[in-house]
């Protein structure tokens, strides 16, 4: 009787892929940062989004996880929160450094400083500066600044200046470039209102004056923008609006869970119908899009484990605007045969199949080889090779639809219960001839 099993195994392996994994570090800090600032919503914020190497869009992603943060009148409000603060200061001057022996001076550019340093992009715009006049100038000397006037269309993470009427420098503001959209540019700025905000002008708007150019040298192009992925991405969305409603369930009509507040960032993991779905307060919640903006996705993990007890589980990562499949070479473990890939839910998955989105654990499944047994090779029709021919080679088995062959003429025959019938056979005849012999001599 054969005997075979399935075997899953949870122990270590060492596996080959042919993807690489993708980067898996989150924003970290490049200064050390004040203890208001640490124990504030938008430091958690910060630290919250992955790094994913796309410099334009980090950068847009720290700017937009600092929405609604405020300036203060003291080195007390560097956590963003004295809404009647006007004196310049916050955490973005202490980053950059004092001027003239203080940190409250006009902080529209440390802001954008602020977010391309700590993405890691310092040298991609010439530098960090506090003076937008100064930046421009620098900008030009590189060739990576262009007027409003050239018709220029701004890309995401470009740097966008401004000049007030009547202002005879080249520039008094910046901000950072999110999207183009129906003739208008949208922006992040600092120092708008107090307070890191969202703006929007017509492209052909005399306030702006133009373009710097940021030269990004990305390690990886994510495969959507953030305006693709609006609505439609799981991943991290931050509250634009006063306030934003938790529902119990992707309805205006739901049950009211609790509610948000602007600059909050919340963690989508599915999206349908212009709602997100989220955890609330340990509760399946919901809320609408339509007042909160994509930020930045979700990194997720696939953990392979072939369970042969040599290295370590392999890990792949990807983000939530990718699709994952199965990139696993085959592993191999002596006496098993590898049946494929099984999640906790007992689902089975092969090299190139696609993943449910999200963090998953996949184990190899193996199935017993028996000793000495072997599998019949059986000729290939085809080349030479007809129907017929394959079942009548050597050691091929019968179809089930063919003829069986009447006992006595199949060739080579010779069971042993055909055997002792011919014994019987032969015996009965010698008596036979003996008992003829034996009357014939009587006869005579």
């Amino acid at each position: 009787m054969k005997h075979h099993f399935a075997l899953r195994w949870l122990s270590c392996s060492l596996l080959l892929f042919s993807i690489a994994a993708t980067p898996t570090a989150a924003i970290t800090p490049s200064y050390t940062v004040t203890g208001s600032y640490l124990s504030s919503t938008y430091y958690q914020n910060l630290t919250a989004l992955p790094k994913t190497g796309d410099l334009a869009f980090d950068t847009l992603a720290i700017a937009l996880s600092q929405l609604d943060y405020h300036e203060g009148n003291s080195t007390a409000d560097f956590g963003g929160k004295n809404a009647s603060g006007s004196g310049n200061y916050t955490e973005y001057n202490y980053a950059l450094g004092q001027i003239g022996g203080t940190y409250g001076y006009a902080w529209c550019a440390a802001f954008v400083s602020f977010c391309l340093e700590q993405a890691g992009a310092t040298e991609s715009a010439g530098g960090l500066f506090a003076s937008c006049t100064l930046w421009v100038e620098r900008l030009r000397a590189l060739g990576q600044y262009s007027t409003r006037a050239s018709g220029y269309t701004p890309k995401t993470g470009d740097l966008i200046f401004f000049r007030s009427a009547g202002v005879a420098r080249d520039s008094d503001h910046v901000g950072l470039v999110r999207y183009v959209k129906g003739g208008r540019v949208y922006t992040v700025e600092g120092n708008s209102s107090d307070r890191v905000s969202l703006r929007d002008y017509a492209l052909s708007d005399s306030y702006i004056v133009g373009y710097g150019r940021p030269n990004y040298q990305s390690s990886k192009k994510l495969p959507l923008t953030a305006l693709e992925s609006e609505d439609k991405v799981a991943g991290l969305y931050v509250v634009t609006n006063s306030f934003l409603n938790v529902r119990d369930k992707a309805s205006s009509s739901g049950k009211k869970l609790g509610s948000l507040s602007k600059g909050e960032m919340i963690s989508v993991t599915s999206v349908e119908g212009g709602w997100g779905f989220l955890l609330y307060k340990g509760q399946k919640a919901f809320v609408s899009l339509d007042y909160a903006d994509f930020a930045a996705p979700h990194l997720y993990t696939v953990t392979y484990d072939s369970g042969t007890g040599q290295g370590s589980p392999f890990k792949y990562t990807y983000y939530s605007m990718e699709s994952a499949v199965v990139n696993a070479e085959t592993p191999t473990r002596e006496k098993f045969v590898f049946i494929g890939w099984k999640t906790d839910s007992d689902t089975l998955y092969q090299k190139g199949d696609k993943l449910p989105a999200g963090d998953l654990k996949l184990s190899a499944v193996w199935e017993a080889q028996i000793e000495g047994s072997t599998t019949p090779q059986e000729p290939a029709v085809g080349e030479g090779v007809t129907e017929s021919d394959r079942f009548d080679a050597p050691g091929s088995s019968t179809p089930e639809t063919a003829p069986l062959l009447p006992d006595d003429s199949r060739p080579g025959t010779n069971t042993a219960a055909e055997r002792a019938a011919g014994v019987i056979t032969a015996l009965g005849t010698a008596g036979a001839l003996g008992f003829l012999a034996y009357r014939r001599r009587r006869e005579e």
